[in-house]
C-alpha cells in the first residue's frame, strides 16, 4: 500500500498514515470508489486454474456460470452504485422522449413496455420500475440464481409491474414478437454464446419503431487501438478469465467485453437495426451507448 503510494509512510517514525482525500475512494459503500475492484479480482482469481483447464487440448471448452461463486452478488452491488442516482436522472434523458413515454407517477396516460435483457440481478429494473410504475418491465437472464434473487428483491420493494424469467436471449417467446417499445441490455451482449442470434431476437421483439440501449464497454475491436487505454490490461484480463469461457461452455463465439465498438456497430447493422448512435454513458467512463431503433 505504501509503494502503490495510497498509504504514507514515516521513514523517521515508522509510522502508516492513510490520508483523508484518499478515504473515500477506498470505502466500498461511498459512492465513487475503487474499493469494488480488488473484491472483483478475487473473485475471478477463484477460477484462474478452471480457465488454465481450458486451454487444454483434452480440455473443457469453457466455464459455467456456477463457478463463479458471489460474482453476481458483486456485479449487482457495482451496478446498483453506478445507477442509484444515475440511471433515472442522466442515462434515461439521454434518450429522446423515453422518460416521458415512460411516465411520471402523476400521468396516468403513459406508460410502456420494457425488456431488460440478460439482466443478471435486475439493478436497472428494480431502479426503473419503482420511478415509472405505469409502465411495465420484464427482466431475464439464463442464470436462474440472480432471477430469483431479482423477484424477491421486486416482492420486498412491493411492485407490481415487474416480471423476472429465466430466459435464453436467442429463443425468447415467438408470441414477443413486435411487444417491447423499448429494450435495455446492460454489459450483457458480448458474453453471449449467440450474440448475432441475440440480437436479431432483440429486434424481432421489439415494436416498430422501438428503440434498444445496448451499454457495453468502451474499446476498439483492433488491438492496436486500444495500447493508449490505461483500463485495457484489466479489461482484457477480466475478459479471459470470465466473459469469453461463460460463452464458450456453451459452444459460443467467446468475443469477450473488448470486442470494440467497430464490431458491435457491425452487428448492429446486420441486425437491420437503424439509426445507430454511439454514446458516452453519463458518469459512467467505462462503458458506451449503443441506441439503436427497430424501422
Amino acid at each position: 500500500m505504501v509503494t502503490a503510494r495510497i498509504v504514507e509512510y514515516d521513514r523517521r517514525q515508522r509510522t502508516y498514515f492513510l490520508p483523508p482525500h484518499r478515504r473515500a475512494v477506498l470505502q466500498l459503500h461511498a459512492g465513487k470508489n475503487v474499493a469494488h475492484m480488488p473484491e472483483f479480482l478475487r473473485l475471478l482469481a477463484g477460477v484462474a486454474t478452471d480457465v488454465a483447464d481450458c486451454f487444454k487440448l483434452d480440455g473443457p471448452e469453457g466455464v459455467p456460470y456456477s463457478a463463479y461463486h458471489g460474482l453476481q452478488a458483486w456485479l449487482a452491488n457495482m451496478r446498483k452504485q453506478e445507477m442509484e442516482n444515475n440511471l433515472v436522472d442522466y442515462f434515461v434523458p439521454t434518450i429522446p422522449g423515453l422518460k416521458e413515454r415512460l411516465g411520471e407517477k402523476h400521468n396516468l396516460e403513459s406508460g410502456i413496455r420494457v425488456h431488460d435483457a440478460g439482466c443478471g440481478r435486475g439493478i436497472p429494473t428494480l431502479i426503473l420500475a419503482q420511478h415509472f410504475p405505469n409502465s411495465t418491465f420484464v427482466a431475464t437472464d439464463l442464470d436462474s440464481e440472480p432471477v430469483q434473487w431479482a423477484a424477491a428483491e421486486s416482492n420486498r420493494l412491493g411492485l407490481v409491474n415487474t416480471t423476472f424469467q429465466v430466459q435464453d436471449l436467442v429463443k425468447l417467446p415467438a408470441d414477443w414478437s413486435d411487444s417491447f417499445d423499448y429494450v435495455l441490455a446492460w454489459d450483457a451482449i458480448h458474453d453471449q454464446a449467440d450474440p448475432e442470434g441475440v440480437l436479431r431476437e432483440i429486434y424481432r421483439t421489439l415494436k416498430p419503431k422501438g428503440l434498444f440501449s445496448m451499454v457495453d464497454m468502451r474499446g476498439h475491436t483492433e488491438l492496436a487501438e486500444n495500447l493508449d487505454n490505461p483500463a485495457a490490461p484489466m479489461l482484457y484480463g477480466a475478459s479471459l478469465l470470465h466473459c469469453m469461457p461463460v460463452s464458450l461452455y456453451f459452444g459460443g463465439r467467446g468475443l469477450g467485453n473488448m470486442w470494440g465498438q467497430e464490431l458491435a456497430v457491425s452487428m448492429l447493422q446486420e441486425a437491420r437495426f437503424t439509426n445507430i448512435l454511439v454514446l458516452d454513458v453519463p458518469n459512467i467512463h467505462a462503458n458506451l451507448h449503443f441506441l439503436c431503433q427497430k424501422p
